[in-house]
């Protein structure tokens, strides 16, 4: 992204946030959001562009543990400095989040996203279709607050179709429920719906199933890494490595999840 103006409201800004900004606008800082997170460096978009920011010490310090430092989707305090870079001095209570908990720890949580509008569940409708893995990611969605939507890809590649809906329906009687071909730009008007201005949206699902292909389908670039599927199982590589926020031009943003 260059670094012109942005209006915060096409990111997310809205009144809940700015009521909780109050205290932090007072001691001079800026309102920022995180749009990617690499080890100790976080990108942070702000109404002056991106800025690479780190945290201040005394933040990292008052941070009882890893659930309150700032992942991709949170809105932080930054203070600007020279060369364009910044300091995180705060981070803004969070509307939803998406955790778990960190291995050998029965208390301690690892929050992965923040501030998520709504989620697309995408499931691939060839060998790696799987209705558990579908129903543990509903429960996932219910726990973080977000909105859970699913997405059928690859119709163009299965002859069971109407079966595969059924058993999706059975589960999520009230949730909306779309197919597609991302592959051959077919029924990516039905999530289209979805990107509105200011509204987040993450894609979840396992490996393969498309996620990346969506999103370069929806930016009309090729911007996310694709990897190849086995044909024995449906399985792809892991090719998105880590979280990334992507403001889309026809509004909204979304989230590639690795």
């Amino acid at each position: 992204m260059n670094k012109s103006s942005i209006d915060l409201e096409t990111i997310g800004w809205d009144s809940f946030f700015k009521k909780n900004f109050s205290e932090f606008k007072e001691d001079g800082f800026i309102p920022g959001r995180i749009t990617e997170v690499q080890r100790k460096n976080y990108i942070v978009i702000t109404e002056a562009g991106e800025i690479q920011s780190r945290i201040s010490g005394k933040f990292r310090f008052n941070a009882q543990d890893k659930s309150n430092l700032p992942v991709v989707g949170d809105w932080v305090a930054i203070k600007t400095e020279i060369n364009n870079k910044g300091t995180i001095h705060g981070i803004l209570p969070r509307k939803s989040k998406f955790s778990r908990k960190i291995a050998g720890n029965l208390t301690e949580e690892q929050v992965l996203l923040a501030n998520v509008d709504l989620v697309l569940i995408v499931s691939g409708l060839d060998y790696d279709f799987n209705i558990q893995r579908i129903e543990r990611y509903l429960t996932l969605v219910s726990r973080s607050g977000s909105k859970p939507v699913i997405v059928l890809n690859k119709s163009d590649i299965c002859d069971d179709l109407d079966q595969k809906l059924e058993e999706v329906k059975k589960i999520a009687p009230e949730i909306p429920i779309h197919t597609l071909s991302a592959e051959l730009n077919e029924g990516l008007e039905s999530i289209e719906q979805y990107l509105e201005k200011g509204k987040t949206i993450a894609l979840l699902g396992s490996s393969g199933v498309g996620k990346s292909t969506i999103i370069n389908k929806l930016l009309g670039t090729n911007r996310q890494k694709v990897g190849s599927v086995r044909k024995s199982d449906s399985h792809g590589r892991h090719i998105t490595t880590f979280r990334e926020m992507i403001i889309l031009p026809s509004g909204g943003m979304v989230i590639d999840n690795p």
